[in-house]
């Protein structure tokens, strides 16, 4: 492939340097090798200055109709290292013929293990006992039940979408010896053993939200979800439950959670994810010692993101060759 009709592909944030080899040798590149993000504007520069066939981009890049109409007709494709496609206008995309690659698929256990981690520091009031020991408070209490958490043990535990991901944060809690596992979602699951048919109980949201001792949210964002919990979901939730989010910051009205929080309506809540991304530093949840907050690291295993790089350098590779993608979102079907 000559120069003259080399795609030109514009790379957005840092990625190892085998990819980039990977990438090199098919692509023009725009790409910086610096872990420093981006603004919004400084994207829209480059692609002034350099109108790109393709782009390469983190779920934290939003691809809106601004920067589509700033890339013009030359932009054919885009390759998302993400499996959520929310920061993507999609409409846009579909009226302009833009083809999307995106990394399903690879998460999941990643992510799994990260909703257990975030459980277990929530529920043990892991991040308040750490600042006890750097405060000098290790030691200075005479109440017996200091720093105690919620146990795990004999609980009711809520999945919110028991997809690929929520099934597998099921299978990593049973150890625990919970009770049993109440979920909601599109449809009612089959399970083959009877084991399971005692352990999982289809519900009702509503249903879910009064028996559950810890709800883990664990569906998509859309529509429907945006902001399902609520005020009112808040207010039928147990006084002592446990809320943990690994999805998306959007299915959470933020203001509601940090009311019922302040307030005691739930126990606590460990958010891998937030509105917006990244959380301002001055933001109320943050003030607050029952809330403990990940900066969107459900994805960061090694493993994992090295998959997801290799699928985005294959839909790429694949797309300008002629070929179908590893794994491209049809957006009709969104």
């Amino acid at each position: 492939m000559t120069s003259a009709i080399r795609p030109r592909l514009l790379i957005v944030h840092q990625i190892p340097s085998q990819f980039i080899r990977a990438l090199e040798r098919v692509f023009d590149l725009d790409y910086q090798d610096t872990s420093v993000r981006f603004s919004h504007e400084q994207i829209l520069s480059r692609i002034r200055a350099h109108p790109p066939d393709a782009m390469l981009f983190p779920g934290q890049t939003k691809i809106d109709k601004e920067l589509l109409s700033t890339a013009g007709e030359k932009l054919k494709m885009l390759a998302t290292f993400s499996v959520g496609y929310d920061h993507i206008d999609l409409k846009e995309c579909q009226k302009r013929g833009i083809s999307i690659g995106y990394t399903p698929g690879v998460l999941k256990d990643a992510v799994a293990d990260l909703a257990i981690t975030l459980l277990l520091a929530t529920s043990r009031r892991i991040t308040e006992a750490m600042k006890a020991v750097r405060n000098g408070q290790w030691g200075q209490s005479s109440d017996i039940m200091w720093m105690c958490g919620k146990p795990l043990v004999n609980t009711t535990i809520g999945i919110v979408g028991l997809g690929s991901i929520g099934l597998a944060i099921a299978r990593r809690l049973q150890p625990f010896s919970i009770q049993r596992i109440v979920y909601c979602g599109t449809r009612e699951k089959q399970f083959d053993s009877e084991q399971d048919k005692k352990l999982f109980q289809f519900v009702q949201f509503e249903e879910l939200l009064r028996q559950s001792d810890i709800i883990i949210i664990a569906c998509s964002l859309n529509d429907k979800t945006r902001h399902m919990f609520n005020k009112k979901a808040f207010e039928q939730m147990k006084n002592d439950a446990i809320l943990i989010n690994i999805a998306r910051g959007g299915i959470i009205d933020q203001e509601a959670l940090y009311d019922a929080l302040k307030n005691d309506q739930i126990q606590a809540a460990g958010l891998d994810v937030t509105t917006p991304e990244p959380l301002p530093t001055d933001h109320p949840l943050l003030s607050l010692d029952n809330c403990t907050i990940f900066p969107h690291i459900g994805s960061a295993d090694v493993n994992a993101r090295h998959q997801m790089a290799q699928i985005c350098v294959d839909n790429l590779l694949n797309f300008f060759s002629g070929k179908p993608m590893v794994h491209e979102l049809k957006t009709e079907n969104v």
